[in-house]
C-alpha cells in the first residue's frame, strides 16, 4: 500500500519542520510527500522549497481555502497514480506531528468496507515558536478528536475534544466520520465520493467540509474506523472543552475568530441542506431550531462577517440543491442505518 502524504499550508512556517521531522522518523516507509502552499505571505513556500526539493509542491497565489487546496492534490494524485496500484492519501493539517508508528497502524485498520481511517490525536503547543535554539513542543494528554459524532441536530462535533485521556479512547470503534486535521483515505474511496472534481466542497472554502464528507461517506456505505495505536498531535492549545449547550455556546461566541464564526454558520447550513432527509428534518426540527437556527439568527442580526457569509446561501442555493440531488441518487446505506450514529 503506497500512501501519499497531502499537506496543505497557509502561513504555517513555524509548525513544518515538526511535521517533516516527524514523518521521517515513520515506520512505514512506503509514501511520498506532496505540499501545497495556499497562497502564504510569509516563508512557508522558501522553507519548503528548500527543505523538500525533491517533492511536489504547489504554489497558490491566493488562499483557494482548504477544500480547495486539498482538492487539488487529490486531483494530481488521481490524475497520476499507476493504474491498478494500492494506494491511500494521509491528509494533513501543516499544524501536526506524528508518532512513528502512526502511519503503519493506520494502513494495518484497512480493510473491507472501511472507508476512512481516524488516529488518536492530542493537543499540543508549542513555545518559544520560531526561536531555533529554544523552540520547544509540548504534547499534553488532552484530546484534540478522536472523530466525528453526530448530534440530534445533526452537527458533528470532535469526540472527546478537550478531555484529559484516562483510558477511555482506547478502544476501536466506528465513527461517524473523519476528523479533517488527519485521517487516511484509500484511493478507491476518494474516487468513490467526489462530486465532480470536488472532494471536499470546495465552495465552503474552509471550515465543515469534514462533515459533510463525513455525510456522504456514510451515504456511500463506507465506514469510518478510529484507532488508538495512530497517534498524532496537532498545535492547537490545551483547553477548551467542545461539548457544551447550545446556550453557551451561543454566549461564547464573542470570543470566536470572526471568520471561523461566519464560516462555520453558514456551511453548518449547507451541510444540512445538502445531506439531511426531509423525515429526519422533522424529527431533529427541534433541536436544528434550537442549535442551528437560534445560532445563525444571532450571527444574522449581530455579526458582519456572518451576515454577509448567511446571505451567501441564496446564490449558492442552486448548486447546493443540484449536488444535493446527486448524493441522494448515489445514496446505498439506509437512513435507518445512518441514523443509529446520533446520539
Amino acid at each position: 500500500m503506497h500512501v501519499y502524504v497531502h499537506i496543505i499550508a497557509w502561513n504555517e512556517r513555524d509548525y513544518l519542520p515538526a511535521l517533516l521531522d516527524s514523518l521521517a522518523q515513520q515506520t512505514y516507509k512506503n509514501f511520498t510527500i506532496r505540499l501545497l502552499d495556499n497562497g502564504s505571505t510569509d516563508e512557508t513556500y522558501d522553507y519548503i522549497s528548500h527543505h523538500c526539493p525533491k517533492n511536489l509542491i504547489v504554489r497558490n497565489k491566493r488562499n483557494l481555502g482548504f477544500a480547495e487546496g486539498h482538492n487539488q492534490l487529490i486531483r494530481f494524485t488521481l490524475d497520476r497514480a499507476p493504474e491498478g496500484e494500492q494506494a491511500a492519501i494521509l491528509l494533513a493539517n501543516a499544524d501536526m506531528l506524528v508518532e512513528p508508528k502512526a502511519i503503519e497502524n493506520m494502513v494495518k485498520a484497512l480493510g473491507k468496507n472501511i472507508g476512512a481511517v481516524q488516529p488518536k490525536i492530542y493537543r499540543a503547543f508549542g513555545e518559544n515558536v520560531g526561536d531555533e535554539y529554544l523552540e520547544e513542543t509540548v504534547k499534553s494528554d488532552v484530546i484534540d478528536t478522536t472523530g466525528l459524532v453526530v448530534s440530534k441536530s445533526w452537527r458533528m462535533e470532535d469526540r472527546g475534544a478537550g478531555d484529559m485521556d484516562t483510558g477511555q479512547f482506547d478502544i476501536r470503534t466506528d465513527l461517524f466520520g473523519p476528523g479533517g486535521a488527519m485521517f487516511l483515505i484509500p484511493l478507491e474511496v476518494v474516487a468513490d465520493v467526489m462530486i465532480g472534481n470536488d472532494f471536499f466542497d470546495s465552495d465552503f472554502f474552509a471550515y465543515r467540509e469534514d462533515c459533510d464528507l463525513a455525510w456522504r461517506l456514510q451515504k456511500r456505505g463506507w465506514k469510518t474506523v478510529f484507532v488508538p495505536g495512530a497517534i498524532a498531535y496537532h498545535y492547537r492549545g490545551m483547553y477548551g472543552a467542545q461539548t457544551q449547550s447550545w446556550w453557551k455556546r451561543l454566549k461564547n461566541r464573542q470570543a470566536q475568530n470572526p471568520f471561523f464564526a461566519a464560516y462555520s454558520t453558514r456551511n453548518q447550513l449547507l451541510v444540512l441542506l445538502k445531506n439531511l432527509t426531509v423525515g429526519d428534518a422533522i424529527l431533529s426540527l427541534p433541536w436544528i431550531f434550537f442549535h442551528e437556527f437560534v445560532r445563525a439568527i444571532y450571527g444574522f442580526l449581530f455579526e458582519k462577517q456572518t451576515r454577509k457569509r448567511l446571505l451567501e446561501i441564496v446564490w449558492l442555493l442552486p448548486k447546493m440543491l443540484k449536488k444535493r440531488k446527486f448524493i441522494l441518487k448515489h445514496q446505498i446505506k439506509p437512513e435507518k442505518e445512518i441514523r443509529a450514529y446520533v446520539r
